[in-house]
């Protein structure tokens, strides 16, 4: 498939999702590589990518893609980074999105967070 439309990026977005979740990762990374081959894909849809490298319990991989997208994109997911790479950035980063107006942003930082603090105990 040579995806050109938003319907067709939404479907690729989609699989790759599916198999993320399956983790069926080399299905994943080979549908991402798809994606960030085409020049009308949304940074956000691309950021999802970067659950494969962090399944893969290599963090960095993940952040350093993340960081090749714009600023704004996915501060929660360089957030989570962090924490999975043990630098302690992640607190100032996770508080400072645990007051987001984005409903999913906000529950996931504070969930994190917590967790952290559970860890700590």
């Amino acid at each position: 498939m040579s995806p050109h439309t938003k319907e067709d990026i939404a479907q690729l977005v989609d699989e790759m999702t599916a198999a993320i979740v399956h983790q069926e990762l080399g299905r994943a990374e080979a549908l991402w590589f798809q994606l960030r081959d085409l020049s009308n894909v949304a940074p956000s849809a691309l950021a999802i990518g970067a659950f494969i490298p962090i399944l893969r319990n290599e963090p960095r991989d993940a952040l350093h893609f993340l960081n090749t997208l714009p600023d704004d994109c996915c501060p929660d997911l360089k957030a989570l980074c962090t924490y999975l790479l043990g630098d302690p950035i992640w607190h100032l980063e996770a508080s400072a999105l645990a007051d987001s107006d984005d409903p999913l942003m906000r529950t996931a930082m504070r969930h994190l967070l917590e967790t952290s603090s559970a860890v700590e105990i």
